[in-house]
């Protein structure tokens, strides 16, 4: 067991998972709200459900919209305008993309009232959004977006053709990931990153990109899935061809680099944000680090190295903040594949780290990061949810699954702690984030506390 998980697990033992879960079944709403707390509003959009809500520390609404499709997420822009993650309102072309999530696929903003000022929907049917975006300091936005290729064309990359074979089924396509960068005010994709321009493959040298993958951690072995898939059991939704299944984007202006949280990889991998398009496609947009499953590219065990399972909402931290420049991570710690593991043992963690980063802006390859803080008592969600480090130096923790927010202090302290209380059949929230009460987009907004969430007006 490494040194790591060593440490999460002597946490365990202060909490029992079975209990919480009965507790958030039965207690709703707001069931800590500590002075500690940040004074601000949190930003919710539950993800079976078209509507969204802005909530006090004590639960009670500020403002919510309906938008009349499902949702993912939400932001407060600096100008007190919104932007949602959301479904168009309109069936999408799945002729060649034949998946979708659920609250993906369209990005909108609308104002602090309600009225649309504009939409953008995913219509090519060989590109399709999926999962998480961020924000620009240009006001530019990054999205993730599935790329279609045919299986012969990724045979013809160095696919093993007995993944193409038994791996697909009756499916044609090979799916990886693009980072798109999104100009709202043209409508127009101005810079792209396309994961299908860094792959490495061992099975043919007659065929590009051919190479050994643990000497050339920079590039993606497009096989990985083939070990995988193999030795260990999985329970994939969408199917292998949903090849990366990346789920979070995020940017760093002090670096001009772009880190992504690929689940299906178990890591996340980092990026450089700098030159054309173009360059990008080349060398230069190789990955400058990676991070979470040496396995990945012939580089350790995937039992004992593996350091994140199916993880989410890979970020920097803002300049700013507490903990500026390294990087958080919600470690979902699902399908974790050890034989001596118990029920006890499913939870999940918050990873705090430090990369091995140099003055001119490239890593240490081969050097573990640093953890330098962790939170992983008491919550577990096997898929979704996120993080976020607030103002006074807090960390938010949305555990998805069961809709769960929690507030936590640098030592570890539960400051304010919320259940979703709306009667839905699955209470799932992507990742939550809250503003502190003096963020600018609040400028001149009414925000006086009405109704408790899940409560109609007057029935208190």
């Amino acid at each position: 067991m490494s040194i790591l998980y060593r440490i999460i697990a002597s946490s365990l033992l202060a909490c029992s998972l079975a209990a919480f879960s009965l507790a958030q079944e039965e207690a709703r709403g707001v069931l800590v709200n500590d002075e500690q707390a940040l004074d601000g509003y949190t930003f919710i959009a539950p993800r079976h459900n078209s509507e969204a809500y802005v909530i006090t520390n004590d639960g009670r609404v500020v403002n919510e919209w309906d938008f009349g499709a499902l949702t993912r997420e939400i932001h407060l822009l600096e100008n007190g305008n919104i932007l949602v993650v959301k479904s168009p309102q309109f069936e999408l072309d799945k002729s060649f993309i034949d998946l979708g999530y659920g609250g993906d696929g369209a990005l909108a903003e609308y104002t602090w009232d309600g009225e649309l000022l504009w939409e953008y929907n995913f219509l090519d049917p060989k590109r399709r959004h999926h999962h998480g975006i961020d924000i620009l300091p240009n006001g530019n936005i990054l999205a993730l977006a599935w790329d279609y290729h045919h299986l012969d064309e990724a045979v013809a990359r160095g696919l093993h053709p007995d993944i193409a074979a038994t791996s697909f089924e009756e499916l044609d396509s090979f799916l990886p990931d693009t980072v798109l960068e999104l100009n709202p005010a043209s409508g127009e994709v101005v810079w792209e990153w396309q994961a299908w321009d860094h792959l490495i493959q061992n099975v043919d040298e007659n065929l590009p990109n051919f190479g050994l993958p643990a000497a050339n951690p920079q590039r993606i072995d497009i096989n990985y899935e083939q070990y995988f898939l193999k030795d260990i059991p999985t329970d994939w939704s969408a199917g292998p061809h949903d090849w990366m299944h990346s789920n979070m984007v995020n940017y760093s202006p002090e670096l001009d680099q772009i880190v992504i949280s690929v689940l299906r990889f178990d890591e996340m991998w980092i990026f450089s944000h700098s030159g054309t398009a173009e360059e990008t496609a080349g060398p230069a947009g190789d990955l400058l680090y990676r991070w979470g499953n040496p396995f990945a590219y012939g580089g350790g065990d995937i039992v004992d190295d593996r350091q994140l399972f199916q993880q989410h909402d890979a970020q920097w931290i803002d300049e700013g903040l507490p903990g500026a420049g390294n990087i958080l991570i919600y470690n979902n710690r699902n399908n974790v594949l050890r034989e001596d593991m118990v029920a006890e043992d499913e939870y999940s963690s918050i990873l705090e780290i430090k990369p091995p980063l140099r003055e001119d802006g490239s890593y240490e390859w081969n050097v573990e990061p640093e953890i330098v803080w962790m939170y992983d008592r008491g919550f577990y969600s096997q898929f979704i949810s996120g993080v976020q480090r607030l103002p006074n130096g807090n960390t938010l923790i949305t555990e998805g699954v069961p809709g769960r927010l929690i507030e936590v202090s640098d030592a570890g302290d539960v400051v304010w702690e919320y259940v979703l209380p709306l009667d839905l059949e699955q209470k799932w929230i992507f990742r939550a984030r809250k503003y502190p009460a003096d963020h600018p987009g609040f400028a001149g907004k009414d925000l006086t506390p009405d109704r408790l969430l899940g409560v109609t007006a007057g029935g208190e």
